[in-house]
Order: C-alpha cells, then structure tokens, then sequence
C-alpha cells in the first residue's frame, strides 16, 4: 500500500511542479544507470568493501553484457572505525573491471582480481598500507562458484593459472570470436578447421583442461601448484588439511527412456579430495554423479555429498583418513541426532516455476556439519519496510522514498548500511550506527529530474479459484490518460506479486522489453500475471486465454483503449506473442523479440558458444529437459509427441495469425536467428505484413548503445503505425 501511495504521490507531485520532475524516463538513463554490486565486511569489522557498478557506457566492449557486473565493477573501501568517505581502490582514470575476492580471516589483507585485457589478474591489498600487489597470476573468477579461499593470513588457495592463461568464466565469451576467425583463417590458408561431437560408442571425455589448484604463501611469495584437472569450484577443510575440488567427471549422456532435467550437464560433476601437503588425490566415487555441494565435518575428516547414480540418489560419506566411502540413505532419510544440511543447489528458473515446481530441499547427513562455506566476508541485504528508519536522518531532504536495504555489518555490530532508492531512480549508500548516518555515495544523479511512471495493481480472478495481480504502468506526469494504446508484455508462468516488479521500475536495469520506456513513449502498458498448464495440449495451447482477464482489468479502469491493443514478447514472452497472435485477433500490432517459434527444431540446435567449442560440452539433455519438463512444456520428446510440437509451434500456425509483426533477432542469440528468419518467411510467403529486424554481435538481449536505441525507435514506431493515431508524448500538455 506504501508503494503504491509513494507512487501516486510522485505523480501528483510532478503535475504540480514541472521543474521538478522536468523529463519522462529514457533509454540513455537505462544505459547510465549506476549499481551496487558485491559487499563485503572483513572479519575484524573494521573494513568495508564494496563494489560500485559503473554505468554500461563505461563498460571496455559494449557487446559483453552477459559478463556486464565484472566489466561495470569498481571497488571502494570504507574505514569504520576511523570514518571518512568511500576510498575507490583503483584510480578514476582507469576503466572499471576490479572484482572484490575476499578478506583474509583476521582481516589484514583483501584479494582482488582486475581484468587486463582478456585475463584477469589476482591482487593482495595489505590493509596496514593501502598497497595492492598485483601477481601474475590469473584467478578463475566465477561468481557462481567458490573458486577462491583463504586458508589464513599468509596462505590462501585458487583455481586458476599463470599469467599467460585467460580466465575460464571472466573471458568465455570471447572465445567464439577468436575460434571462429582463427577457422576461417585455417580455411582460408588451406589448414585444417574442423570441429566433431560425440554419441554412443562416439562420445568423448571432455577436454584436457589447463586450470590448475594454486596454494600461495604470500610470505614466501610462492604459488605451489597443487592439481590440475577441469575444476570448477573448490572446498577446503576446516583443519586446512585437504581441499574438496568439484569439476568436470565423465561425459554424461541419457539413456533414451530416462528422465532429463534442466540442470544435467553434459558431463557429470565429479568429486576429489586433494590432500594440500603431500598433494596426492582421491577420487571418493568415480561412477557417481554428485548433485549440490559437498560438506565436511567439523574436524574435516570426513565429508558428505549427494549423488544420483544408476543405483538412484542417496547421501555419500567419505572418510579421508581411511579413504573409505559408504552409502547413508536415499535423499533425507539419514538419521542421528547431529544432522549436515546439503543444499541441493539453486534450480534453472523454468525447472522451479513449471511442471515440478520444484523446490530445493536440504538433504541430511549424520553428522555435524561446519559451517556452510561462503565467500569470505560477503554480506547480503536485508528489505526494510516502506518509511522505516525515516527518523535516522539517512533520507535526503524532499526525496520520495521507493525503496530501503539494511545490511548489518557483523552479527553483533549495532552498525548498518543502508541503501536508499528515490522513485527517480537516484540512489544513496550510508553507513547508519547509533541512528547516526554518514554518507558514502551517491548513485544515478543524471536521474534526479527523472518523471517515472505511474505502477499500478489491478488484480482478476482464476478459474480455479483466487486472484491473479497483474501491473499496469501508465504514462508520467499526464493530466488526460483516458483511450491510450495498451501494450502488453506477457510471459508464460511469470505471476506477479503485491510488490511492483523492480526490473520495471527505473530502479531496474532491463534492456529489453521495457515498461518505463514504452510508457515514456505515451503508452499504457500492462504486466499480466499468465499461470500455464503443466503440459500444452496437442491441437494447440490457446496462449491468449491467460491474459484475457489481465486485459479486461486494464480496460475496466477507463484508461486504455480496447481497439488498440499491442504485444511485446521477449524470449518464451517472443514465441507466446507468436502464438497469441495466432489465436485471437483482438491485437493490432505484435513484436517478438529472441523468440522460439519451432519447438522441436530448437531443442537441437547447439547455440553459438557450444557449436564453435563443443570439445567444452554440449547441454543437449537440459535443452531436452527444457521442452520435455520445463518451459516448453511438451512432456515428451518429439518423436513420442510430434503433433503437440507442431500445433504449439509459431510457424507452424503463421496462416492463422492476424497482426503485423516486428520480429527481432541476433546473431549471437542462443534463441536461433534462424527461427526467426523462418517466421518471417512464413509471413512473407503470405503476403503479410512482417519485418525482420536483425542485430549483429549481440545475444540474447540487445544492449549495446546504438543497437538499443534503434531498438526502441523501431519498437515504438511500429507501435504508433499500428495502434491508430500516435500516443502523446509524455508533458505535452505543458
């Protein structure tokens, strides 16, 4: 209700003083937009670290947005005991790219990595000084995996390399450019360039990785390598002792009646134990396909793990000592008094929101576990309520509050940092004690005579009972909003919430599909809640049903027009729009943007990444899995299944679909081109009115500057050609 009120009152607000709120959002503020990355609190609790994420525009290459929070960060660092502001740790001059590691346990030293070019290379900052020596040495920075651990003051263990070696995870994404042009030139000069994958009797074990685990002693200034093999994350003990590392095992590939899931790889995730003093390995369970992540005891001499094997899943316990393994119990039956919770890991979004609707349940071992490893000194926000902490002083003078986070800095500290969000979209970083504050940042000043628009609640019933929320965004600062054109961005299974969704406030950073923009352009644009069968029928799935009621809700406020109405779909949102398209022909306009419009032909596609490196891996069952069980919710694979393929395949019902279309695609999208291309020429064939847009050196979101903004002026041209008479631009009226 607080939000809601907040966001109403902006609106008041500017119509009573344009000075104020001057402008409406726009794609030049998206792509300035400032951020706060990863914080972190050394364990003495004096030091505060914190990575600042600098606008996109300042970003080395603009077509590197899926590597965006290494190439935006900039660390800063906060003395707490002594105050004064925010220190940035690498000069203004140089451009951002400088990741926060970790702290060392007494909180003497901070380890960073800083890209040079296409590597990364590892820093120790002494905290005593301010130094920071760079080593050549080059970490395998992966935010999604523990690779990077302190074992105390002097010592502290990575995966990585030496300095001539490119990060797996920081640089992976160039890869296809270099491979590719260095084929081409083979060709060209008549040498071999050739690429192969394996099934069967065929299939390979993965390539010979070059990553290998480092322990240094920073004293000594040595890194002693300790193993070598495809690792991706790694485990130390408590005692220091031994290290569990986690990396690719055997290749992995399903039996045809078996079950697929999103997160199988295509090789298993394998288990060693590497003993740090002597260096030799031990392979507790070759044969085993572990799930999640290991834990080890207290003392660290033994350590749990969950598996999936041809035996079915069950709890694993290896004695490091004795180098034994034995069997606990299937999946949450292990008994005793002290218990080990397992995490089984986050699932992929589809798995968690559709058929299974999934839900990662602890496992349990017997036996007490240490505590669940987690980078060193990272903390994590906390929500605070709308208007709470108002009397601390934090919140600039005549802001309006959109939104607070809290972050104690240590479990006993009576300090905090606080995080404060205008409804403009200007940010403010503190540190708060004693109800005291002290500023350290301000974030998105650029956005401070930002106008955004009004997010309003509507809500409609389901046929099985209760209410769906839906949000509808409307235009800033306009005194007449009655019959504007609505457009509405639809995604299959996404059901929204009583909160506004933050990727489509200003607040967020959401280059495609974006509500504000479209708003800005004088639009009424509508965010419907589309709960989905776990399986889509064979004769075809009607994928405007859902959003009927949502439309409907809109119309009933009176500020939209029932005569024009628009779609924009991005992704699965591109192939539903597709099939909306299709079934009904209330739409005036549709655009469908890194959409799928083949089912069964996209399940067997590579994607760019794994077809010029295949020797990497390619995910074939989770792409199975994502039709099978997942988002394209066919149940069966297409040769059990193929008129439910083609009936909810786009192009496969193009003579049934009414509207102009704007498809839009890119070169290096994991959603094939090609499909897109299929669709056109499906329309083409027909003589309807279609336009293929195609954007090169992108993926599967269009972000670099020019790219998006010719983006929006196609989008929102397309808009007013076909919804009638052109939206008013936002404070026309003035």
């Amino acid at each position: 209700m607080a939000s809601r009120l907040a966001a109403a009152l902006a609106v008041l607000l500017c119509l009573m003083a344009a000075p104020i709120c001057a402008r409406s959002y726009g794609v030049d503020d998206l792509l300035r937009h400032e951020d706060i990355g990863v914080v972190r609190l050394d364990p003495a609790g004096r030091w505060l670290a914190f990575e600042k994420r600098d606008a996109f525009l300042a970003m080395a290459r603009q077509d590197r947005l899926t590597r965006a929070d290494l190439l935006r960060a900039r660390p800063y660092l906060v003395d707490l005991r002594r105050g004064g502001p925010a220190r940035p740790l690498v000069a203004d001059s140089d451009r951002p790219g400088t990741v926060l590691l970790g702290f060392s346990p007494g909180g003497t030293r901070l380890a960073l990595a800083r890209l040079e070019g296409d590597r990364l290379r590892l820093g120790i900052m002494t905290m005593a000084s301010g130094a920071i020596d760079w080593r050549p040495i080059t970490p395998a920075y992966d935010p999604f995996h523990t690779t990077f651990a302190w074992l105390d003051e002097d010592r502290l263990l990575l995966i990585g390399g030496p300095s001539d070696q490119s990060s797996t995870w920081a640089t992976s994404d160039l890869a296809l450019d270099i491979l590719t042009r260095a084929r081409w030139d083979a060709t060209a000069s008549g040498r071999l360039a050739v690429t192969t994958s394996g099934s069967g009797r065929y299939l390979r074990a993965p390539a010979t990785s070059r990553e290998q685990l480092l322990l240094l002693d920073l004293v000594a200034r040595r890194a002693r390598p300790v193993a070598q093999g495809a690792f991706t994350a790694l485990f130390p003990a408590a005692d220091g002792r031994h290290v569990a590392l986690v990396g690719d095992g055997d290749p992995r590939q399903p039996a045809a009646d078996a079950i697929v899931r999103e997160e199988d790889r295509p090789f298993t995730d394998a288990l060693w134990i590497v003993d740090l003093t002597s260096g030799a390995q031990w392979q507790p369970c070759r044969n085993c396909a572990m799930a999640g992540e290991p834990r080890w005891d207290l003392k660290g001499r033994r350590i749990a793990f969950a598996t999936r094997d041809a035996a079915g899943s069950a709890i694993m316990m290896a004695d490091t000592g004795h180098r034994r393994l034995r069997r606990i119990a299937p999946y949450g039956q292990a008994g005793g008094v002290a218990r080990c919770r397992l995490g089984t890991g986050s699932l992929p979004y589809a798995a968690a929101h559709s058929i299974e609707g999934a839900d990662p349940t602890p496992l349990i071992a017997p036996f007490r576990c240490a505590p669940a490893p987690r980078d060193d000194g990272e903390r994590q926000w906390a929500p605070h309520a709308f208007g709470e902490g108002a009397d601390w002083g934090c919140s600039p003078a005549g802001a309006i509050i959109a939104g607070m986070n809290v972050m104690a800095l240590g479990p006993h500290a009576r300090a905090s940092l606080v995080r404060i969000r205008a409804l403009t979209g200007e940010e403010w970083l503190f540190t708060e004690r004693d109800r005291e504050c002290r500023p350290l940042m301000t974030l998105n000043r650029h956005m401070a005579d930002v106008t955004p628009a009004t997010m309003r609640a509507l809500h409609h019933g389901l046929p099985e009972g209760g209410q769906a929320t839906d949000w509808l965004i409307l235009p800033p600062g306009r005194s007449g909003m009655s019959e504007l054109p609505l457009i509405v961005i639809p995604y299959p299974g996404l059901v929204y919430g009583e909160a506004p969704p933050h990727d489509q406030s200003v607040l967020g950073e959401r280059p495609h599909a974006n509500a504000q923009l479209l708003a800005a352009a004088g639009f009424a644009v509508l965010l419907p809640s589309m709960p989905m069968p776990q399986v889509l029928p064979e004769g075809g799935f009607d994928f405007a049903a859902p959003i009927a009621p949502a439309i409907d809700a809109a119309l009933a406020t009176g500020c939209c027009d029932g005569t024009r109405i628009g779609l924009w779909g991005h992704s699965y949102g591109g192939y539903a729009v597709a099939m909306m398209n299709a079934a009904s022909s209330r739409f005036r306009a549709v655009v469908a943007s890194a959409g799928l419009y083949d089912l069964a032909g996209t399940i067997g596609t590579f994607g760019p990444s794994a077809r010029a490196m295949p020797e990497n891996g390619v995910p074939i069952a989770s792409l199975y899995a994502w039709a099978e069980r997942g988002q394209g919710r066919m149940g069966a694979p297409p040769w059990r299944a193929p008129m439910r393929y083609v009936d909810n395949s786009p192009v496969y019902v193009a003579d049934r679909m009414h509207a102009p279309m704007l498809i839009i695609g890119a070169d290096r999208d994991v959603s094939p081109l090609g499909q897109a291309e299929q669709l056109f020429s499906a329309l083409y064939r027909q003589g309807k009115d279609a336009e293929l847009v195609t954007y090169w050196g992108e993926g599967h979101v269009v972000a670099s500057p020019a790219n998006l903004r010719d983006l929006y002026a196609r989008v929102i041209a397309f808009f007013r050609d076909n919804l009638g008479e052109e939206a008013e631009p936002p404070h026309a009226d003035r």
